[in-house]
């Protein structure tokens, strides 16, 4: 008998809390004793002070209420955009991830489906590193795949795997490898979408099988269904030697007491979820033991005993010599045979079994597990909780809460309107008024959470009021009161106190903490670079970097999908690797697309003087080939041009848009000469037409730069337009930056006909790149290397120690080293960190900070360019598989690599020992600058 329970109500019932309106009148009275106590002495409830008090704690409670209300509640909304599902990254999206390791590529592949989704072709399968040796002539430095020359070295290539196949038994052979739709052809669309960086897959083999022979007499109770206990036992036993994968709906998953996180491990799979631990446990077996399958059959419903049972080998791969344990071969599936009996006795009468009803049994078995399947395709999503929308903003003045006798409420002055009372009544409303402003404003910002803290907030304010409703006689209390909305009184308000900048950082930072995230080490950097004006940028980078932290998250480790042949998908592509969004994003990098990065919007020209002098200009040029600025005057030298340069970006990048937007609607017509709005100087022609400049920070506001266009601006209006554009142009849009990442491990020809592609490639990781060419190769390069040149640098202490591996897990970063922020040393020094951060831990990276632009005159200027050309034609002949030029692709891409430099601005030697109290700006400090040998003819340091 279960004991009883008895309810009680507890004696103590204050929350002491906003929601306490005893507390509250209590703390306020505190408050009201310790600031007027020598004046004030009466707090009884008939003072108007008290009664005040109280209407006040009452409308406090009001919010506290809403406040406590179920976080759904608060979050829900009747408009679809504004609701709860849109204010969040839902589990499916945020937890799982690109495959990371061998379990996580066998649930993507079994995961796959045919015909109407329903028929699954792989029953299982096993991904395993692939062994392949490379070998290195040391007096040569020449690579192959087999030994070669009198001194040879090798090394085993990491990252590449085989993929062995159980495929389903209802599977033919034509439908495993033929056609676009083959399962061989999904499985490597698959694997491709969701490759790790510096890895491949090499070549998929269907598993072979080993024969095992099972024989067994079985004892049966007198009830059972003798055909449904065999189906049953021979399900279990096939089960037993090579276990089934099942998939599992969410709440399934649940009931094994797995928490959310682990259940969402690895990648989203479209059939359901397959246990991790159930995966492990249907590795290919390498023994049969025959008590593992006396436990499998007695588990089973309606079997007895067992008379009698044995196990063996139906072929001769392996000698067996013990009867209780078969040997499987390493790489072979156990599968039964044909010579396996199973008889059945109900007692001493032996029993016949009727094949066809087995089948059916079987056949139903089947189905159940189908419909456990689609069980699981439709049900693995946590479902958001749903709340009940209510107007939280909603606010009814306190006016109306007073008693009727102080005539400030909806009734107004009861009996004889004095204007006496009048008076009273209205410097009381007006003094009310206060309060209720604030309170209104604070309803308002509690309806204004579930926008303020969305991760796809569009909000440009971070404060929020809302007009006054019901108040009799408002007109008389509010001499001007014409604002069409909410926000207009918002901006009347709050205008000079909300930074919405500073503020909506704040909220992108809280934000950003939720996914362990942070952007501090990279606003401060950007406070050096870009001075007041950072915020603004770094608020953009913020956003970016939320609205793509799904495919940010889930692809870190995702190398790019090298199969997609489309031309959309090899440049002027968002087919980049995963890891290179992420540190684009990471570094504020606006546009990662694989495009031309010397092909640049900025052109430094050089023009020869009449005394033959060289002098240096430059500009600007927006996306449809206009030119938005350039210089106003000529440099001697091409540095001169490019410091002007990137002061100009600058100042323009420093003007505010909200001061600038103030200015430019008091801009008035038939304004003389000038006007300076921030680093803009407006310029005004006695013929109507306007123009304007650029200025720097100095006293004397001197013109740096001038906005350029075909025809003058002839009216005010057309001006404010094309200042606004310019300003966001460079703002948001303009840029020089990008990023490339090769990956080495894709440089690496494969066994099949590398002698037809051109050989294999040698590379030298430590200080550039090197490539030897095949002697026997039938077009050989012109001018190829000396073989000292090319001699790897594999060939550490001379071959004596051990061989170095260029392709595994190595890639190459390469950057254009001219734009703004990458010429900065600080800037480059905190990339050159995060990208070292995100990449794998596995794989280390050579960073380059290359190039010249294509206009400019310096001998490096073809670097960047070669690069970029060597590796759009590399590109396209590996993902159409073009194999008779690939390997001259290959060569020609590490001839560009081997060229590549890094560059600096120039700069001048400081000895630290040395007194020197100037300024450390353009100067190398030894022992802290990378300085690289400079090029012959150059006269600066690079």
């Amino acid at each position: 008998m279960s004991e009883n329970k008895h309810m009680s109500i507890p004696k103590n019932i204050e929350t002491e809390d906003q929601t306490d309106f005893h507390f509250l009148r209590k703390t306020g009275i505190e408050y009201i004793e310790k600031l007027g106590g020598k004046l004030w002495t009466d707090y009884n409830s008939h003072d108007p002070g008290i009664t005040t008090l109280e209407v006040l704690s009452y409308a406090i409670t009001d919010l506290g209420m809403r406040m406590n209300l179920n976080m759904e509640d608060i979050l829900t909304s009747e408009d679809v955009e504004k609701d709860i599902h849109t204010q969040f990254l839902k589990a499916t999206e945020i937890l799982p991830s690109i495959p990371l390791n061998e379990l996580d590529y066998r649930k993507l592949f079994i995961d796959i489906t045919m015909g109407s989704g329903s028929q699954r072709p792989i029953s299982n399968c096993w991904l395993v590193p692939k062994n392949e040796t490379l070998y290195v002539d040391c007096e040569t430095g020449t690579l192959d795949f087999k030994p070669i020359g009198e001194r040879t070295k090798d090394f085993n290539v990491k990252g590449l795997y085989d993929l062995y196949v159980d495929y389903a038994e209802e599977i033919d052979s034509e439908d495993i490898g033929c056609g676009d739709s083959s399962v061989k052809a999904m499985i490597l669309e698959r694997y491709h979408a969701n490759r790790s960086l510096c890895e491949d897959l090499a070549e998929i083999k269907k598993v072979e099988t080993q024969k095992v022979a099972v024989c067994a007499r079985i004892g049966l109770v007198n009830k059972a269904d003798e055909e449904l206990v065999h189906a049953k036992v021979l399900k279990a036993v096939t089960n037993y030697l090579s276990p089934e994968v099942h998939f599992y709906s969410l709440k399934q998953m649940l009931e094994k007491g797995l928490s959310t996180d682990q259940i969402f491990d690895g990648p989203l799979l479209d059939n359901g979820f397959i246990d991790t631990e159930e995966l492990k446990n249907s590795q290919l077996k390498r023994e049969v033991r025959l008590s593992d399958i006396i436990s499998e059959i007695m588990k089973i419903d309606g079997v007895k005993e067992i008379h009698e049972i044995s196990i063996a080998g139906c072929d001769s791969v392996i000698k067996q010599n013990n009867d209780w344990v078969i040997c499987i071969e390493k790489g072979r599936k156990p599968e039964m045979c044909e010579l396996s009996t199973f008889n059945y006795s109900k007692g001493s009468l032996p029993l016949n079994i009727n094949d066809k009803k087995v089948q059916e049994y079987l056949e139903t078995l089947k189905r159940e597990e189908e419909v456990l399947r689609d069980d699981a395709r439709q049900n693995k999503e946590l479902s958001l909780p749903q709340g009940t929308s209510y107007d939280i903003a909603d606010y009814a003045t306190i006016l109306n809460e007073f008693p009727d006798t102080y005539g400030v409420g909806i009734s107004g002055i009861i009996g004889n309107p004095t204007p006496e009372r009048e008076a009273l009544a209205k410097q009381m409303k007006g003094y009310l008024l206060f309060f209720d402003q604030i309170l209104a404003s604070y309803f308002k910002h509690l309806e204004k959470v579930k926008e303020v803290l969305s991760i796809n907030g569009k909000l440009k304010r971070t404060y929020f009021t809302q007009t006054l409703k019901n108040i009799k006689g408002y007109e008389e209390l509010v001499s001007d009161d014409t604002f069409e909305n909410d926000d207009q009184l918002t901006d009347s308000l709050y205008e000079e106190l909300d930074n919405s900048v500073e503020r909506r950082n704040e909220v992108l930072d809280h934000l950003i903490s939720r996914f362990a995230e942070t952007f501090s080490d990279y606003t401060f950097l950007m406070k050096s670079l870009y001075g007041k004006s950072a915020d603004e940028i770094v608020l953009s980078n913020k956003q970016s970097f939320l609205n793509e932290y799904k495919s940010v998250s889930k692809n870190r480790g995702a190398g790019y999908n090298h199969t997609l042949f489309g031309d959309s998908d090899i440049w002027n592509t968002k087919n980049v690797s995963g890891v290179q969004k992420r540190i684009a994003r990471l570094l504020g990098i606006k546009n990662y697309t694989q495009r031309n990065l010397s092909q640049s919007p900025v052109s430094i020209i050089q023009t020869e003087e009449t005394d033959g002098k060289i002098s240096y200009t430059w500009r600007i040029k927006d996306a449809i080939n206009s030119i938005v600025l350039s210089s106003v005057n000529s440099f001697k030298i091409e540095y001169g041009a490019t410091k002007n340069l990137n002061e100009s970006i600058y100042q323009m990048i420093q003007i505010d848009e909200e001061d600038l937007e103030n200015a430019l609607d008091n801009l008035g017509e038939g304004e003389s000469d000038y006007k300076l709005i921030g680093n803009i100087k407006i310029r005004f022609s006695g013929g109507g037409n306007y123009y304007f400049d650029i200025v720097d920070e100095s006293e004397e506001k001197n013109v740096i730069a001038t906005h350029k266009r075909t025809n003058p601006y002839s009216d005010l209006d057309t001006l404010k337009v094309g200042i606004r554009q310019t300003v966001k142009y460079f703002k948001y849009e303009f840029t020089e930056e990008g990023i490339f990442l090769v990956e080495h491990l894709l440089l690496k020809p494969t066994l099949k006909d590398y002698k037809n592609m051109g050989g294999i490639g040698c590379m030298s990781i430590d200080e550039t790149f090197r490539i030897a060419y095949d002697i026997d190769s039938e077009s050989p390069a012109p001018n190829p290397l000396k073989p000292s040149e090319a001699l790897m640098s594999s060939c550490e202490e001379d071959c004596e120690i051990d061989v170095y591996d260029p392709y595994s897990y190595r890639i190459s970063v390469v950057l254009p080293g001219f734009a703004y922020r990458f010429q900065d040393p600080d800037f480059r020094r905190y990339a050159e960190t995060v990208i070292r951060q995100e990449i794998p831990a596995h794989v280390l990276a050579k960073i380059c900070w290359v190039g010249d632009r294509l206009s400019e005159k310096e001998t490096a200027q073809n670097d960047l360019a070669e690069f970029e050309t060597a590796f759009k034609k590399y590109l396209s002949d590996k993902s159409k598989n073009n194999t008779a030029s690939l390997g001259y692709s290959i060569k020609a891409l590490l001839l560009a690599l081997t060229h590549l430099n890094n560059i600096y601005q120039p700069a001048r030697l400081l000895d630290c020992a040395m007194d020197d109290n100037e300024s450390l700006d353009g100067k190398l400090i030894l022992g802290q600058s990378n300085i690289y040998k400079p090029k012959k003819n150059e006269n600066e340091t690079r």
